[in-house]
């Protein structure tokens, strides 16, 4: 029977840096979890690293003889037999031995969270803090939180495996999977909110070898086109949770414009530099939409369709009732107007005659006793 925690560690080419990611993992002050290590590629030396720790009967080792790359990698350790939660290690990060003490005690805490996580410490080439902020709130609000951070920080905490099963497993591309681990945070969101520990208990290395700086030195069509992923990927997590037409209409647009449109202080893997260039990069994601076979994603649902034809109905029936009303209106205006010079020129004599009668000797004013 799985322990409290799985923690699933893909390994590539890790032989340097796995020994104090698997040590840190034994030093943990709560010792309930299983680590499932899987070495990608037939990646021997990586694997004999990781054989010292085979001692421990938490830790188990398989060699993957393919190279299914980190995203088919992880998507294997998803579909072994997981604990309450599911934790992703990557093989050059460490935690402080309270790292589960710490998320286990505040999951309790917060059942209706999909993750808990805490503040990544860099050190190495960087020093700096990775923090995002907490997202609550009803499904669509954490959904469109999510689409303007993106931020990665949480897929390193406590996942809970209510949430896993719902997700389901990393979509890949042709572009090693660049944008997919948003993609899959945004399905996360579905089942429940993210919270933030502020406490700097995750550790990252940063060296020449993280995988992330491989995505640097692409070409420029190549950044391009893993960034429509992006869009493909999202539409695919948010359309299948809203409910009204004005819901879809809201999050086609929204997801769009984040991928397309440069914003202050939002982050971009592909940042187009022009009207020009926003909309080609538009198109292109409409294209690559339909490339996968995803164009329903643009349309409503027949039950969707039938309340938005009662409400343009209901919108049809009262502009014509304005119609009608207005043409009344302008009617009465034009009545009025074309009698208006008869009515001016008849208080006109009634004035003058007025003024005439008071200027006699000894008149009455009219009205008088």
């Amino acid at each position: 029977m799985p322990r409290t925690i799985t923690v699933g560690v893909p390994v590539y080419r890790g032989a340097e840096h796995v020994g104090a990611a698997l040590r840190s993992l034994q030093e943990q002050t709560f010792a309930d979890f299983d680590a499932v290590i899987s070495v990608d590629a037939a990646d021997e030396e990586s694997a004999r690293a990781c054989e010292p720790f085979l001692d421990d009967e938490r830790f188990s080792l398989v060699v993957q003889p393919e190279r299914p790359d980190w995203y088919g990698n992880v998507n294997w350790l998803l579909r072994q037999p997981m604990g309450e939660f599911f934790c992703y290690r990557q093989h050059d990060d460490t935690t402080t031995p309270e790292f589960f003490e710490v998320l286990v005690a505040a999951a309790r805490e917060r059942p209706d969270a999909a993750i808990v996580y805490t503040d990544c410490q860099w050190h190495g080439g960087r020093k700096d803090l990775e923090a995002a902020p907490s997202i609550e709130g009803d499904v669509l609000s954490r959904l469109q939180q999510h689409i303007e951070q993106k931020q990665p920080v949480a897929v390193r905490g406590l996942m809970r495996r209510g949430a896993v099963e719902q997700a389901g497993p990393i979509r890949g591309d042709e572009f090693r999977g660049l944008s997919e681990v948003y993609v899959w945070l945004a399905k996360l969101l579905r089942w429940g909110a993210f919270v933030r520990i502020p406490e700097p208990l995750y550790h990252r290395l940063d060296h020449t070898g993280n995988y992330h700086k491989q995505w640097f030195d692409w070409p420029e069509e190549r950044t391009r086109g893993s960034w429509t992923t992006l869009y493909t990927g999202l539409m695919e997590a948010t359309m299948p949770v809203c409910r009204t037409p004005e819901e879809r209409f809201f999050f086609q647009q929204l997801i769009l414009d984040r991928i397309a449109v440069v914003r202050p202080g939002l982050s971009y893997h592909y940042t187009p530099t022009s009207p020009h260039a926003s909309g080609a990069l538009m198109l292109e994601c409409l294209r690559r939409l339909d490339a996968e076979g995803k164009r329903g994603l643009l349309d409503v649902p027949d039950e969707l369709v039938r309340g938005l034809t009662t409400e343009l109905e209901r919108l049809r029936d009262d502009n014509r009732r304005l119609r009608r009303r207005n043409r009344r209106l302008r009617e009465e205006r034009d009545s009025l107007e074309s009698s208006a010079p008869g009515v001016l020129e008849r208080a006109r004599r009634l004035v003058r005659g007025r003024e005439v009668d008071e200027s006699r000797p000894g008149a009455t004013p009219r009205g008088g006793d």
